[in-house]
C-alpha cells in the first residue's frame, strides 16, 4: 500500500513537471508569441515549435501569423529537421506574399534544400532545386541582407553539379572514350563557367583533343592555362613542351 502511494506521488510530480514544459493554456496571441519567441531565443526549439504551432492553428487571423509561421520554420531548421523546415518555409512563401519575412523565407528555403543535397556522385535533384530557388531569390530580392550568402550557396551548388560533370568526363577519358569525355567537360564549361573546377575541366578537355588528333585546339588551351597562376600551370607547360618536341 505504501509503495502504491509513493508511486502515485511520483507520478503526480512527473505530470506536473511535464505540464510546466508545455504551452497548454489559452493565452492571448501577443503573449503566446512572446513566450514562443523567448523559447526560440533561448534555443529551446521544441517548446518554440509547440508555441508557434499553437498560434498558427488557433489564431490564423492574427497580425503575428506570418512571423509565427516563419519562426516555426526557423525552429525546425535549427533542430536540423530540414524536411519540416522546407514545408514551413514553403507555406510562408506561398501564403504571406506581403510579409516582411518573405525574403528571409525564400533564402532559407534554398539553403535548406542545399543542406539536404547529397554527395556530388549521387542524384543531384536537391542541388538543382536549391540552385533554382536561390537564382529566383537573387533576382527578386537583390537588396536583401542575404544576397551575399545566397551567392555563396549559388557557387557551392555550381561546384557540386560541375564536380559530377568533371568526374564523369575524367572517367570516360581514362576509359579511352574521348568523345564522350568531351561532351561532359564541354557541358561543364558551358553551364558552370564560374566553377572552381573550370581549369581542371579545360586541362582534361585539352588532353581529349590531343588524343583525338585536334592538336591546335589542345595547344590553345594549354597555352592559356600555362599563362595563368594556378594548379594546372605547370602541367600545361609540360604538355606544351611535349607538343614542341613532337613538332621537331
Amino acid at each position: 500500500m505504501v509503495k502504491i502511494k509513493i508511486f502515485a506521488i511520483v507520478l503526480c510530480l512527473f505530470v506536473l513537471n511535464c505540464s510546466k514544459k508545455t504551452i497548454k493554456l489559452k493565452l492571448p496571441t501577443e503573449e503566446l508569441f512572446r513566450i514562443s519567441k523567448e523559447y526560440f531565443d533561448e534555443k529551446k526549439y521544441g517548446r518554440a515549435i509547440e508555441g508557434f504551432k499553437k498560434l498558427v492553428f488557433e489564431h490564423p487571423g492574427s497580425e503575428l501569423i506570418d512571423e509565427a509561421q516563419f519562426y516555426l520554420a526557423e525552429s525546425y531548421f535549427n533542430t536540423k529537421d530540414y524536411e519540416n523546415a522546407i514545408v514551413e518555409y514553403r507555406f510562408t512563401i506561398e501564403n504571406f506574399q506581403e510579409s516582411p519575412f518573405l525574403d528571409d523565407a525564400s533564402y532559407k528555403l534554398g539553403l535548406t534544400y542545399y543542406k539536404t543535397s547529397p554527395k556530388y556522385y549521387l542524384d543531384q535533384k536537391r542541388t538543382e532545386e536549391a540552385l533554382k530557388i536561390i537564382n529566383k531569390f537573387t533576382v527578386r530580392f537583390p537588396e536583401s541582407e542575404w544576397i551575399g550568402e545566397a551567392k555563396t550557396i549559388q557557387e557551392k551548388c555550381f561546384d557540386k553539379l560541375s564536380k559530377k560533370e568533371l568526374e564523369n568526363g575524367k572517367l570516360y577519358y581514362k576509359l579511352g572514350h574521348f568523345e564522350s569525355a568531351e561532351i561532359y567537360l564541354f557541358d561543364l564549361l558551358e553551364n558552370y563557367p564560374s566553377s572552381s573546377y573550370k581549369d581542371e575541366a579545360r586541362f582534361t578537355l585539352a588532353l581529349c583533343y590531343k588524343k583525338l588528333g585536334r592538336k591546335i585546339e589542345a595547344e590553345e588551351i594549354f597555352e592559356d592555362l600555362s599563362k595563368k597562376r594556378g594548379k594546372f600551370t605547370r602541367k600545361a607547360k609540360k604538355e606544351l613542351e611535349k607538343i614542341a618536341k613532337n613538332k621537331q
